[in-house]
């Protein structure tokens, strides 16, 4: 199984939730019964939002002590982002950022920072003239031999939540170092852990003195960008935080934490977290002397000019979203999003994404809400 593969795997087993335990879940802790929740769930799923029944779970939409019902109707599924996405954005766009080294050249073709693309791994016919391109596993013996600056993180050259992303730390004479698993030969790279998939392999970044001892791994400032008739507007932004040596700063990844922040100020306003199926938020960072909430992440000015830059030279998506990482030698753009995650500022915000706002913009971009 490819590396990819294995992580969307991982990623379809958290959607999947047996739902007569749960029920028992809701029940004990409203202290309703297990049947009138489900008819409950019914109801909200027929809703504008359109909510998987892992999602009513997720955030609690069952405690209505906490839940009005209009708030509840705020919520939104993730299942529904991409018909409500692409009636917002042109779609001859998808391959601009949906293609790492197409996005990676046109960002650079502009002068804006990117990680450095060492290498590509790619068994088609395409062609990629600013970098080596890696094919078999003496291609990448040979590539490895040239002594690239380690650690190298790999990723697909399409797909999201950087499934199968993974750094590479180092290699010897039979052997490629892989963080957090057993090292794999040449051939085992190639076949078991590329497979058919292309990889943009790039340089790791640093990241800022501001994440010392939380993480040595890139952490990124999700923006979530609106182009509408009076330019763009940025309602939301959060921090992904990768933790527990997790490579990759996705939400997905069991450890990372992610924080809502203040768009105008870059002030962390909420640490969350997901365990059991649950939304949970904490008052500062678990295990640690670091409270976090209430810091202001650096560089803040500098990273939304940049944000502002990269949303406008993608102007024909006017919904769509930046991951910035805030590294040593200032704010590189790691991403560029047709759309935004709808969980990631749920989750963040603890709050339904249909603001008044929100649903404005969607409708008037045509989508059916």
């Amino acid at each position: 199984m490819t590396a990819q593969a294995k992580d969307i795997g991982l990623i379809g087993n958290k959607q999947q939730v047996e739902i007569a335990p749960a029920l028992v879940k809701a029940a004990r802790k409203t202290g309703k019964n297990p049947v009138s929740i489900w008819f409950d769930y019914i109801k909200l799923k027929r809703g504008q939002g359109k909510l998987r029944f892992y999602e009513y779970m997720l955030y609690e939409l069952y405690d209505k002590s906490r839940w009005s019902d209009e708030q509840r109707n705020r919520f939104v599924s993730a299942h529904i982002h991409w018909p409500i996405s692409n009636a917002c954005n042109d779609t001859n766009w998808w391959a601009v950022t949906e293609d790492k080294w197409l996005s990676s050249c046109f960002l650079r073709q502009h002068d804006l920072p990117v990680p450095t693309t060492a290498a590509v791994f790619d068994r088609g016919p395409r062609s990629f003239p600013d970098v080596p391109k890696l094919e078999t596993a003496q291609d990448l013996r040979s590539f490895f031999d040239t002594e690239p600056a380690f650690p190298l993180f790999a990723k697909p050259m399409t797909g999201m939540w950087s499934a199968g992303a993974f750094r590479i730390n180092g290699c010897n004479a039979t052997h490629v170092l892989i963080e957090g698993q057993d090292p794999v030969t040449f051939a085992e790279l190639a076949e078991k852990v590329f497979g058919d998939r292309s990889y943009i392999i790039q340089e790791c970044l640093t990241p800022h003195r501001f994440f010392d001892g939380l993480t040595d791994a890139i952490g990124t400032v999700r923006s979530l960008n609106l182009i509408g008739k009076n330019g763009l507007s940025v309602p939301f932004a959060a921090l992904k935080l990768p933790l527990q040596n997790n490579v990759a700063d996705n939400f997905w990844r069991p450890g990372n934490l992610l924080c809502q922040l203040d768009c105008e100020t870059g002030t962390v306003l909420t640490i969350v977290d997901k365990q059991d199926g649950t939304r949970v938020a904490y008052d500062s960072l678990p295990d640690s002397a670091r409270k976090l909430v209430g810091e202001q992440l650096p560089m803040w000015s500098d990273l939304r000019a940049l944000n502002e830059k990269v949303a406008l030279l993608h102007g024909a998506n006017r919904y769509g979203s930046t991951d910035i990482a805030l590294t040593k030698d200032g704010p590189v753009v790691v991403e560029v999003n047709t759309g935004c995650a709808f969980e990631i500022m749920q989750m963040a915000t603890g709050k339904g994404l249909l603001s008044d706002e929100m649903l404005a913009f969607f409708r008037e971009c045509g989508a059916r809400i």
